[in-house]
Order: C-alpha cells, then sequence, then structure tokens
C-alpha cells in the first residue's frame, strides 16, 4: 500500500524528526525552487507538473505573489465527473486538451511558511492544516522554495542514516 503525505506526516513526531536534537530551519530542508502554476495554466498542465515532482497541491503564483493552490484531489474529481479529460499537454509544447484552467480550480490561501522557521514547527503546520505544501518564503516575502512530505521525508532518512545534510 502506498503512503499518502498524510499518512507520511501523521506518523512523524515534530518533536522527533531526527535522532539528534537539532531541529534545523525549513531553509535546511526545502525544495530550493518553487513549482508553481498562473491562473491561466490549463489543469492538465498541472496535473503534469504536479507527478512530475510528486506534489499533491501546487501553488499559484502571479508576481511573485502567491495567491493560492491547486489540487491533485480536485483535478481527480473533475476528471471523475468528466469535466476534464488529461491527454498529455506540457503546456510548453503541445496545446492543451481542456478549457479548465488552474484558476478555476483555485484555493485559498496557500500555506506560507518564513525560511527560519523550524522543521518541527512546520511539519506540526502541515499536519493540523491536513496541507501537503508549505511554500517557503524570504523576509521580503518572495517565495524562495518548498516544503511536502518528500522533502521532510528524506531529511530524516539522511539523520537516521547519519548523513546529514
Amino acid at each position: 500500500m502506498t503512503k499518502t503525505h498524510d499518512d507520511v506526516l501523521t506518523g512523524l513526531d515534530p518533536d522527533r524528526l531526527a535522532p539528534s536534537k537539532a531541529n534545523p530551519s525549513v531553509r535546511d530542508v526545502m525544495r530550493h525552487e518553487v513549482v508553481y502554476c498562473l491562473p491561466s495554466t490549463p489543469v492538465d498542465a498541472v496535473a503534469k507538473l504536479l507527478a512530475d515532482n510528486d506534489l499533491d497541491e501546487l501553488p499559484m503564483i502571479i508576481d511573485h505573489k502567491v495567491v493560492g493552490y491547486v489540487t491533485g484531489h480536485d483535478i481527480l474529481q473533475c476528471l471523475a465527473s468528466n469535466a476534464i479529460s488529461i491527454a498529455g499537454s506540457d503546456f510548453a509544447v503541445r496545446a492543451p486538451t481542456t478549457a479548465v484552467m488552474a484558476a478555476d480550480l483555485l484555493r485559498s490561501p496557500a500555506l506560507l511558511v518564513d525560511e527560519k522557521q523550524l522543521l518541527g514547527d512546520v511539519v506540526a503546520t502541515l499536519q493540523q492544516q491536513h496541507r501537503a505544501v508549505a511554500v517557503v518564503m524570504h523576509e521580503d516575502e518572495v517565495p524562495v522554495g518548498m516544503i511536502s512530505a518528500k522533502e521532510v521525508v528524506a531529511f530524516t532518512a539522511a539523520a537516521v542514516n547519519g548523513e546529514g545534510r
């Protein structure tokens, strides 16, 4: 059985994330890129971005401002209701196969965390809010990275194996 991001995050104790007493800042663990969509991104391209980047949520950004997010669950609901069909658009090369755009599935607000926050606090927030992704922000309110279950698990595995980051 494949674990979902909720399963992974639920099983983590924010106070015992690593075997040492270290509780690093999110900046030290985050994905140092922000994968995002625009309001005009076709939903099939959003689905591809989610799959290619192993994400369950994709932030929507306009002019360096995070305005919300789109979930894979919402895309699956559209697919199940035949509102869209996904045939492999990659937005840059192939034309979209649907008229449904990311803006049509926008949820708000996105979860924003400061790059200086401690990882344990962010994991707790992800758990409490049942969220899959937090966008990491610099003090000048510019998105600088992302944190998801994938990064948390990679950090935990490295700590358990004594590899550090």
